[in-house]
């Protein structure tokens, strides 16, 4: 009596009572992956453009000098030579105007990629000193981001006046002789318009980056993903 009430053929077996375990992940979640590539790209090439700028600030003026033609070049217009010979001193004026907050901010980016390189790499290897490296890099770049905006706008704008300058010196000198009058016009309209298009992009990636950051700062603080550091 007791086997046929513990055995019946009209019920399907109960299955053994173990703890479920269908949602338990293990490893690094997909936006803490993402996060880390980011930054590791984002320092890599943060440091490459530290160096490069380095050595533009420091040679590119000589290297300017050294490189631009004495003479005339034959079948060149004089005023248009002049007018480029006048855009790159405008230029270098503008590079010594700015010097000392360019050097600033190259240091500034070179310290704040290399966090952000050392910080994801560890991180990928859920260290508990990668995350908190990577949150001081998240905050020194998003403090980089900031001031070199506002820089960046400074110099664009002193950029702006000598790229003028210099499409109304090309249109006056292209208007000679020609029977088109409004070619001053459409050049300076045409310099203005190819900066404006580099202010809007160099606004637009600041802003991407600097949410990303934001982003970094808070999801690095997370119970959950704390949890995952050993």
């Amino acid at each position: 009596m007791s086997e046929s009430s513990a055995f019946d053929p009209y019920r399907s077996p109960s299955l053994p009572e173990v703890p479920y375990a269908g949602k338990q992940t293990a490893g690094r979640p997909g936006w803490l992956t993402a996060l880390c590539v980011i930054c590791i790209v984002l320092g890599a090439l943060g440091l490459m453009n530290s160096l490069f700028g380095a050595v533009g600030a420091a040679a590119g003026p000589a290297l300017q000098t050294m490189f631009q033609p004495k003479g005339g070049t034959p079948g060149f217009p004089a005023e248009m030579e002049q007018a480029q010979q006048d855009l790159q001193a405008d230029m270098l004026d503008v590079q010594k105007k700015h010097l000392v907050p360019i050097i600033l901010a190259l240091v500034f980016r070179f310290v704040a990629a290399t966090l952000l390189l050392a910080g994801g790499l560890w991180c990928l290897g859920l260290r508990e000193m990668g995350r908190k490296l990577l949150i001081v890099g998240c905050a020194v770049a998003l403090l980089f981001e900031i001031g070199h905006t506002i820089l960046q706008s400074f110099v664009m704008m002193d950029t702006m006046t000598a790229v003028n300058s210099f499409a109304e010196k090309m249109g006056a000198s292209m208007q000679q002789g020609n029977n088109a009058p409004n070619i001053g016009g459409f050049m300076k309209w045409y310099m203005s318009a190819i900066m404006v298009v580099q202010i809007v992009v160099m606004y637009g990636l600041s802003l991407l980056k600097a949410a990303l950051f934001t982003f970094g700062l808070i999801y690095l603080q997370r119970t959950h993903i704390k949890a995952l550091f050993k």
